[in-house]
């Protein structure tokens, strides 16, 4: 039935489940400087912000994902926020700040020294969904 509808509703009625992220997207974007879309997928709209923090590379709220200039040539990083965070999005709708968001910010604030990010459950979760591996675990078995 959800294809059926045009994407322009679809969106719409995604952008309204998914309203806490977006409009902390939405409050977000004008900080972040000049902005440049970089991809379009899963409802969500990709865009690069020339002041992104960088110490991260990227990050999925509602149907945005804002990216590091330097990240957009990486396609690891493009699915795991697009393909990954933006799945949970749509699965939880208004609870994704709580059950994924702020756990995944704590998760990189308090991370020991030498951990690897991508071992917390929240991005497992979003690797798992994009189907994609992290370059540090690729020669693991």
């Amino acid at each position: 039935m959800l294809r059926k509808l045009p994407v322009a509703i679809l969106f719409a009625i995604l952008f309204l489940w998914q309203l806490p992220q977006n409009l902390v997207a939405l409050a977000v974007l004008p900080f972040i400087g000049k902005l440049r879309v970089v991809a379009r997928r899963n409802y969500c709209i990709g865009v690069a912000g020339s002041r992104f923090p960088d110490n991260a590379s990227g990050v999925s709220l509602g149907n945005f994902a804002i990216f590091h200039p330097d990240s957009i040539r990486d396609d690891f990083t493009i699915r795991h926020e697009m393909d990954g965070h933006a799945v949970d999005s749509m699965i939880f709708g208004p609870l994704y700040l709580f059950i994924i968001g702020i756990p995944s910010v704590l998760h990189l604030l308090f991370m020991k020294n030498g951990g690897n990010y991508y071992d917390f459950w929240t991005e497992r979760r979003a690797n798992r969904f994009a189907r994609i591996t992290p370059p540090s675990h690729r020669s693991r078995k």
